[in-house]
């Protein structure tokens, strides 16, 4: 079996919390719960009020009009209470800002004016209410860390799956509208082209990351399991490959160099695009199309 970064940060001494999207398994043997975390808050359902729920009993029942993001915000907090007196690591996956649009009448509003003033098509004003949603639930549990005074020794990393959404992998015009673009890159969520894979990173860390520092060093997400373990002290799994690198080094010195060839992506879906696989050795790019057209594009990112 493989095991989790929750079960190696468990081993290093820390609770673990999960609290959001779930989406590797239907069934109790994949639950989180049953990978290391301690707490396993599965959230479920679209982001409207009475149209999402949590699996299992023993939490606490969304506010009447809540929003999703704002209800995993309150579980979340709940999690850092209970457990600020030792070690944690919590792992939070919001739904928002995944399809079925859908955000609270009051900040779809004001994007709508905002969007009229502009003159602008996109983002979609009821898109970029739920980036303000989840921009809220971002700052409520920077908040709670601050008020429980663990900022000086918390790591904040605030990063995507992919990137934005350009229009529905089923989109149909006569019922579907555009959400947002990823202009100047190519591409959206889906593709391998920079404006699916090039996303967010915003590490806060006070003890090694100068606030306002920025790195060029390409990254990518299976980087933080190694990262995680390695600022806790902890032992990554002797018999497991393990892809990627600690980030430790580009925290406190962001213009280092990490010491490997290449980063990888595998996505062989028809899913907003082709199958393919990419590999990134620097500012070389090689995107290889799945579908049996033997199609390749390489590219220099400057």
């Amino acid at each position: 079996d493989t095991i989790t970064v929750a079960e190696s940060l468990k081993t290093a001494g820390y609770s673990t919390g999960y609290v959001g999207k779930w989406h590797l398994g239907v069934g109790d043997r994949f639950h989180p719960r049953n990978h290391g975390y301690d707490y396993a808050a599965v959230v479920s359902g679209p982001h409207l009020p009475g149209r999402y729920r949590t699996q299992g009993n023993g939490f606490p029942q969304p506010k009447p009009d809540q929003y999703r993001t704002d209800y995993e915000a309150d579980l979340c907090i709940d999690f850092i209470k209970e457990h600020r007196e030792k070690p944690f690591f919590l792992m939070l996956s919001p739904y928002a800002v995944h399809i079925p649009l859908a955000g609270m009448s009051d900040k779809v509003k004001k994007y709508r004016d905002k969007a009229s003033e502009l003159n602008l098509e996109l983002p979609h004003p009821i898109y970029a209410a739920m980036v303000e949603h989840c921009d809220e639930m971002v700052g409520r549990l920077v908040q709670e860390i601050e008020d429980q005074g663990l900022t000086n020794r918390t790591m904040f990393i605030f990063t995507s799956d992919n990137g934005g959404l350009y229009r529905r992998y089923d989109y149909r015009a006569q019922a579907d509208d555009n959400v947002t673009t990823m202009a100047p890159l190519k591409g959206e969520k889906g593709s391998l082209h920079e404006g699916g894979i090039r996303v967010p990173l915003i590490i806060k860390y006070p003890p090694l990351a100068q606030a306002g520092a920025v790195c060029q060093e390409p990254t990518i997400s299976y980087d933080f399991y190694p990262t995680f373990v390695d600022l806790a002290e902890g032992s990554l799994p002797a018999h497991q490959t393990i892809d990627g690198l600690s980030l430790k080094p580009l925290l406190s010195k962001p213009s280092a160099k990490l010491d490997r060839e290449a980063i990888h992506w595998h996505y062989p879906h028809y899913h907003h695009d082709r199958p393919a696989s990419c590999i990134r050795a620097r500012d070389w790019k090689l995107i290889e199309y799945l579908d049996g057209t033997g199609d390749r594009e390489l590219y220099h990112l400057s």
